[in-house]
C-alpha cells in the first residue's frame, strides 16, 4: 500500500515536468502580469496624472507677469481737460507696458489646494498598489487553474488507460469463457466515458490557458510548481493585518482629506486677499493727449467679499460630503473585515477537505488493489471493480482540485492583507511613487515642489 501512495504522489509532483521546456515560476508570472497588464498602466498613468497637476500649483505661489499691449485710433471729447489742439481730436494712440502681482494672503486657499491634491494622489498611488494586488491575484489564480488543469488532464489519462488494461483483461477472460460477453461491451462503454472525460479535461485546460495569455500577457509554458503561501496563525491576525495594510481602506482615509482640505479651501473665498503688485506702461497720445507718457507703480492689493448669498448651503454641502467619505470608509473597514474572515473559513475548509481527501484516496487506492486481486480470483464481478475503480477517479480528481484550492487560499489571504505583490518580490517603489505626499506638505505645502518625479520603468522586473 505504501509503494501505491509513494508512486501516485510521486507521479502529481512529475506530471506536470515538460521536457526541454524551460520552468515558469508563480512568481515569474506574476512579476510579469503586474509590471505589463495594461489595466494597470492606465491606472499608473491616472497616479501621474494626478502627481503633475498637484505640481501644477506652483504657478499659485509664483508672481503673475503680464504683458499688455494696444494700437489704434481714438478720439476724446473733454473739453474741460483738454486743449482746444486736442479736444475732440482723432489721433493714433498706442500703448506698452508690463505688470507683475504677486499673492501675499488668500485665506490659506492655496495651502489647502496643496494639500487636497496631496491626499487625491495619495489615493490615486493606493488605488494603484491596490490594482496590483487585485491582478497578482488573478494572475496567481490563473497560473494555479493552469496548474491543477493539467494534472487533471494526467489524471484522466491515467484513468483511460487502467480502463483499457482492464478492457485487455476482460477480453481475455471473455474469449477463455470465464466472462460473459456483456462484461466486455460494459467495459468498452466505460473506456469511452473515460475518454470523454479526457476531452472535456482537455476543452477545459485550454480554457485555462485561454484565461491564463489574457491575465498574465503571455501564454503558459514549461514546468508549473505552486508552493504555498505564509498563512496568520489566527482570524483575528489576519483580520487585524488586513484592515491596517489594506490599499482600499488607506485610500478612503485620503478622500476623507482631501474633502477636509477642499471644503477650507472653498472657505478661504470669504477671507481677504492680499497682493503687490508692481507695473510700467508707456503711452502715446494716450486719453486725446498729445505726446508719450510714462507710468511707473507698485502697491498693495485687498479684495474682500463681504457677503454672497448660498454661503450657508455651501457649508452644508461640504459637511456632507465628509460625511460620505467618512461613511466610505467605515464601509471599507466591513467590507476588509468579511473578506478576512471569508479568507480564513475558506483557507480552514480547504485544509481541513484536502486532508480528508487525501486520506479517502489512501483507502480508494487500497480498495482498487483488493478489489482487482479478487477480481482475478473471480470473487468480484466486473461492475464491483469498474465502480471502485470510478469512485477512486472522483476521489482523485477531488483531491487535485482541494489541493489547489488550498495553494490558492493562501494566496488570498495574503491579497487580503495587501501583502501579494511584496510576496512576490514587487516592492511599493517598483510599481508607484511613495504614498507620502500629504507628510511632505504638511509642514510647509512649499516642500511639496521640490519633489523630482522620474518615468517609471516600463521594463519588466527582472
Amino acid at each position: 500500500m505504501a509503494s501505491i501512495l509513494k508512486s501516485f504522489f510521486t507521479f502529481l509532483a512529475m506530471a506536470l515536468c515538460t521536457s526541454g521546456a524551460v520552468a515558469e515560476s508563480l512568481r515569474d508570472a506574476v512579476r510579469f502580469a503586474v509590471t505589463t497588464n495594461p489595466a494597470v498602466k492606465a491606472t499608473e498613468a491616472d497616479m501621474r496624472g494626478a502627481a503633475y497637476e498637484l505640481l501644477e500649483l506652483r504657478r499659485e505661489f509664483e508672481p503673475t507677469v503680464t504683458v499688455f499691449a494696444e494700437t489704434g485710433w481714438q478720439r476724446v471729447d473733454d473739453p474741460s481737460n483738454l486743449s482746444t489742439a486736442d479736444n475732440n481730436i482723432g489721433k493714433n494712440r498706442n500703448q506698452l507696458g508690463v505688470r507683475a502681482e504677486i499673492v501675499l494672503f488668500d485665506g490659506f486657499r492655496r495651502s489647502n489646494l496643496v494639500y487636497a491634491n496631496s491626499a487625491r494622489v495619495d489615493g490615486s498611488i493606493f488605488r494603484l498598489l491596490d490594482a496590483s494586488e487585485t491582478l497578482a491575484l488573478n494572475a496567481t489564480e490563473a497560473y494555479i487553474d493552469v496548474y491543477r488543469h493539467r494534472i487533471l488532464r494526467e489524471v484522466a489519462k491515467r484513468n483511460v488507460v487502467k480502463h483499457e488494461e482492464i478492457g485487455r483483461r476482460v477480453r481475455d477472460l471473455v474469449q477463455g469463457g470465464r466472462l460473459p460477453y456483456s462484461d466486455e461491451l460494459t467495459i468498452d462503454d466505460r473506456i469511452r466515458s473515460a475518454r470523454l472525460a479526457l476531452l472535456e479535461v482537455e476543452r477545459a485546460l485550454r480554457d485555462a490557458n485561454a484565461r491564463y495569455e489574457r491575465v498574465v500577457g503571455r501564454a503558459p509554458s514549461g514546468r508549473m510548481t505552486v508552493p504555498h503561501a505564509p498563512v496568520p496563525k489566527s482570524l483575528q491576525e489576519l483580520t487585524q493585518a488586513s484592515v491596517t495594510n489594506s490599499y482600499r481602506v488607506q485610500y478612503t482615509r485620503t478622500q476623507i482629506d482631501q474633502n477636509r482640505f477642499m471644503g477650507e479651501a472653498i472657505l478661504a473665498d470669504r477671507l481677504p486677499r492680499l497682493s503687490v503688485f508692481a507695473g510700467v506702461s508707456r503711452d502715446k497720445n494716450r486719453n486725446g493727449v498729445t505726446g508719450t507718457r510714462n507710468d511707473e507703480s507698485i502697491g498693495l492689493g485687498l479684495s474682500w467679499t463681504l457677503y454672497q448669498g448660498g454661503r450657508r448651503a455651501e457649508r452644508s454641502a461640504l459637511a456632507e460630503q465628509t460625511s460620505r467619505a467618512m461613511s466610505e470608509q467605515a464601509i471599507a473597514v466591513r467590507e476588509v473585515t468579511e473578506l478576512a474572515a471569508r479568507t480564513w473559513n475558506t483557507y480552514q475548509t480547504n485544509l481541513e477537505r484536502t486532508r480528508q481527501l487525501e486520506e479517502q484516496l489512501r483507502i480508494n487506492l487500497l480498495i482498487v488493489e483488493v478489489y482487482g486481486e479478487e477480481f482475478e480470483a473471480a470473487k468480484r464481478t466486473l461492475l464491483d471493480l469498474l465502480e471502485v475503480e470510478r469512485a477512486r477517479f472522483i476521489v482523485e480528481f477531488e483531491t487535485v482540485g482541494a489541493q489547489a484550492g488550498l495553494a490558492f487560499s493562501t494566496h488570498r489571504a495574503l491579497a487580503t492583507q495587501s501583502k501579494l505583490a511584496s510576496h512576490f518580490g514587487l516592492a511599493k517603489s517598483d510599481l508607484a511613487f511613495a504614498p507620502n505626499f500629504q507628510n511632505l506638505t504638511k509642514d510647509n505645502p512649499l516642500s511639496i515642489f521640490d519633489v523630482s518625479i522620474e518615468p517609471l520603468s516600463t521594463e519588466p522586473l527582472q
